[in-house]
């Protein structure tokens, strides 16, 4: 592409605020009705495909718009430049983003916060990037609502990104450029290295299977101590955490309990206090021995591995016997059968929200 062509907590809040904090969560009921849920997804953003130097950025960037995910991101920033940050096109693009001066003169972004706008920075590139994108999705979304162009918004998005938003008026939708037709094509064919298909999930009530949902999205996401909060993946801190996008296990069930409950429940950055929250379904109980037919997708899962009461990690309930969770150091966010030695050996208590 030619732009010009036309282009992260405190982990653990001292435990007397994370108290003080149980007294103003709102009542821990309610939630997106189901017609405002977010739609189905069948595919989750894999962060560790993602070259680790640009995984904050793209994970950032991707949460500008609807339209720019990080995977759709990702791929894009491959076709480009290869993840280059050094490249210069033939026709003068620069950077990893591949800007045209007079594009970046528009669209220059301190990503960063270093007080600089730097075509060369990744982090400005791609946060620019997705800025223009974003900018270019509402601009052939009027043009598909006035008639003046047909297609899908993301692809129209991508062709302008490409070609310039101008072409796109002028012919209706995607340009009869092999250039651009190509560009949108391995575009989509590239999000595939970036995404993992969600496997098909037990169903329970519209507020789980948005908490489910919202977990399953950020598989792939590394283990991070601390990292994770209502907004998504956070550098943690210490020897697990810092310089580490990601999660840990009590981040995880933060950030997918509040985005399903458009952001009527905050749960503290602690596994034991969240285990004492919501609604008991199962008390302590020894994992082998837990009837699984009282649980549903959703539910958040206390872990005890020492049997001692203290539940020092957490996941959340798919169904069929599995959760999704931030497991430990040098993991990833993934799915885990609960039958394993580790789980069914365990402690747990069974919490529902909403």
């Amino acid at each position: 592409m030619r732009p010009g062509r036309a282009l992260v907590l405190t982990l653990v809040l001292p435990f007397l605020l994370m108290v003080a904090g149980l007294l103003v969560i709102a009542a821990l009921a309610g939630g997106l009705p189901a017609n405002q849920l977010v739609a189905p997804v069948n595919a989750a953003f894999n962060a560790a495909r993602v070259p680790e130097a640009y995984r904050e950025w793209i994970a950032k960037a991707g949460a500008l718009c609807p339209e720019v995910t990080p995977q759709l991101l990702a791929a894009q920033m491959e076709q480009e430049s290869g993840w280059n940050p050094t490249i210069v096109s033939p026709v003068g693009a620069q950077g990893i983003a591949q800007f045209m001066p007079g594009t970046w003169a528009t669209w220059a972004t301190d990503g960063d916060g270093n007080g600089t706008k730097d075509v060369w920075s990744p982090a400005d590139a791609i946060m620019a990037a997705a800025r223009y994108d974003c900018a270019l999705a509402e601009q052939v979304r009027g043009y598909v609502q006035a008639g003046r162009a047909q297609g899908d918004i993301q692809d129209l998005m991508l062709a302008a990104y490409n070609a310039g938003p101008g072409r796109i008026a002028q012919y209706g939708g995607i340009p009869p450029y092999a250039e651009t037709q190509h560009y949108v094509r391995n575009i989509r064919t590239l999000m595939d290295k970036y995404q993992d298909v969600i496997p098909d999930i037990a169903a329970g009530t519209p507020f789980g299977m948005a908490v489910v949902e919202f977990a399953m999205r950020q598989r792939g996401w590394p283990y991070s101590w601390g990292g994770g909060n209502t907004r998504g993946p956070s550098e943690g801190f210490g020897p697990n955490g810092n310089n580490i996008i990601g999660f840990d296990c009590s981040g995880l069930v933060i950030y997918a309990v509040y985005q399903a409950s458009g952001g009527k429940i905050s749960l503290p950055h602690l596994s034991q206090i969240q285990t004492t929250m919501g609604t008991g379904i199962v008390p302590a109980t020894r994992g082998s021995q837990v009837d699984q037919r009282l649980m549903a997708p959703g539910d958040i899962i206390g872990i005890d591995p020492n049997r001692s009461g203290d539940y020092s990690h957490i996941g959340i309930y798919i169904g069929n016997g599995q959760m999704v969770h931030a497991p430990k150091p040098g993991d990833i966010v993934k799915v885990s059968d609960l039958s394993e030695s580790f789980y069914a050996n365990a402690n747990w208590q069974v919490r529902r929200f909403g």
